[in-house]
């Protein structure tokens, strides 16, 4: 009786997991798009984007490339480092954030070109800064929630932090002050939201999680089907 209990179970056991892995799949999708979002009102504002995409663009603009395809070949250098270091980081999301950032990143920012245009009034350009700002760190910490893997980018800041027992927005901070440099030297859009966003991006995730994205991935896991 007891085995046949246990047989009848398993499937239920399965097909719970299953959904929860579908939700968390869902959730980092959707972080990924709204981080895209978010990046597309920061180019829009023209005062500078955060420090990993900055790079990007100005290399991929030296090496008359797509955003899209440099981007995916600076994700997958720095994802053999987080799979030597921490390949339990790596999961659907690294995948996702790593193919889709900068193609839709591309798209929305041209959906944002179509719509509002250039936006050259300072009082704009800093509303934009600040929306994108806002939507960039709410993305980043929802796709980071859901737990199914990171983008290589946000994976090193953890590691690092776990490595030399710091703070992981201390470590967050010093990556993004690097990458900014990286940026400024290479031609990349920098500006003082650059600066903005290599300060506050870590506080701001953490307190995404503290307060949204936390209690929806708790949501998620606790599914069970009746």
């Amino acid at each position: 009786m007891d085995k046949d209990m246990d047989v009848k179970m398993q499937p239920v056991a399965k097909r719970d997991k299953a959904v929860i892995l579908t939700n968390k799949t869902i959730m980092s999708f959707v972080g990924i798009l709204i981080l895209s979002m978010g990046e597309s009102f920061l180019q829009a504002a023209n005062l500078g984007m955060d420090p990993f995409t900055g790079v990007n663009i100005g290399f991929s603009n030296l090496l008359h490339m797509g955003l899209g395809n440099f981007q995916l070949i600076m994700n997958l250098i720095i994802f053999l480092f987080v799979v030597f270091a921490n390949r339990k980081m790596i999961g659907i999301g690294t995948v996702l954030n790593m193919v889709l950032v900068g193609y839709e990143i591309q798209f929305f920012s041209g959906i944002y070109s179509s719509v509002f245009g250039t936006v050259h009034s300072l009082p704009l350009q800093i509303v934009n800064a600040l929306i994108g700002l806002i939507i960039f760190t709410f993305g980043a910490s929802m796709y980071m929630m859901a737990q199914i893997g990171v983008a290589p980018y946000d994976g090193v800041a953890p590691i690092l932090s776990e490595w030399f027992h710091v703070r992981y927005r201390v470590v967050r901070i010093i990556q993004d002050i690097i990458f900014m440099a990286i940026a400024f030297f290479v031609g990349g859009p920098f500006g003082f939201v650059t600066i903005i966003i290599a300060f506050f991006t870590g506080p701001l995730i953490e307190f995404w999680n503290d307060n949204v994205n936390k209690k929806i991935f708790n949501k998620i896991q606790s599914y069970k089907s009746r």
